[in-house]
């Protein structure tokens, strides 16, 4: 069973990470508001790019189509 996507999820959910832990020490304050709002801002472009990268992907033919997946 191959995953394909696999290896584009850890990167969306490496970058939000990274994303988040740069903007909240480029911002300096810790302050529980300041963590939640960067938390949700960081979901926010980690999904983002997660959909930009597999549509490109998609689009490159590094990936299966949508509808090529439900075909047998």
């Amino acid at each position: 069973m191959s995953r394909p996507l696999l290896p584009l999820k850890a990167g969306a959910i490496v970058l939000t990470l990274l994303w988040t832990a740069w903007m909240m020490w480029w911002s300096g304050s810790f302050s529980s508001a300041n963590v939640i709002i960067l938390a949700l801002c960081g979901a926010a472009v980690g999904y983002l790019w997660y959909r930009a990268m597999r549509w490109q992907f998609e689009r490159m033919g590094m990936l299966p189509r949508k509808d090529d997946s439900s075909v047998s």
